[in-house]
């Protein structure tokens, strides 16, 4: 399914609306995991950050990107741990560095709710059934297409 989002405002409503579709989602017999590929500037962490705060986070919402994950405790739905991972400085996606940073070990629970940036670096170590968000730059500045996937 693909989405025009016109502005950064318009990008947080639509991760709104996707956090009330995971806060539906049962767990499975491990993490619930979403992927997110796209471009530098593209809209990921606007997405991303919109997304934890939909989904019942407090306080202020950094990206990872210098250490790897954070990890927020959850409020609201089946999963009592949300992670945000930015794989984005990995050099190679191995296995080693995967655990490493922690990933391996969160996605085998499934009470953790687990969102990965730059996830096609990683896609090797993600499960099958991970929802992937794709965001592209639109033909005006502001403009970002958001593609929908479960694989």
């Amino acid at each position: 399914m693909k989405h025009l989002s016109k502005n950064p405002k318009e990008t947080a409503n639509l991760a709104k609306f996707f956090a009330e579709e995971l806060l539906k989602t049962k767990p499975g017999k491990k993490a619930l995991v979403v992927g997110f590929k796209g471009e530098l500037g593209a809209g990921k962490t606007t997405f991303i950050k919109a997304l934890l705060r939909a989904l019942g986070v407090k306080g202020r919402v950094v990206s990872p990107t210098f250490i790897f994950s954070r990890q927020f405790k959850s409020s609201r739905g089946y999963y009592k741990n949300f992670f945000h991972f930015d794989v984005y400085r990995l050099t190679s996606g191995a296995p080693k560095e995967t655990k490493n940073i922690g990933l391996n070990e969160a996605l085998k629970s499934a009470e953790n709710l687990v969102l990965v940036e730059w996830a096609d670096k990683v896609k090797n170590t993600l499960p099958k059934g991970t929802i992937w968000i794709e965001f592209e730059h639109g033909t005006k500045s502001n403009e970002r297409y958001l593609t929908f996937n479960r694989r």
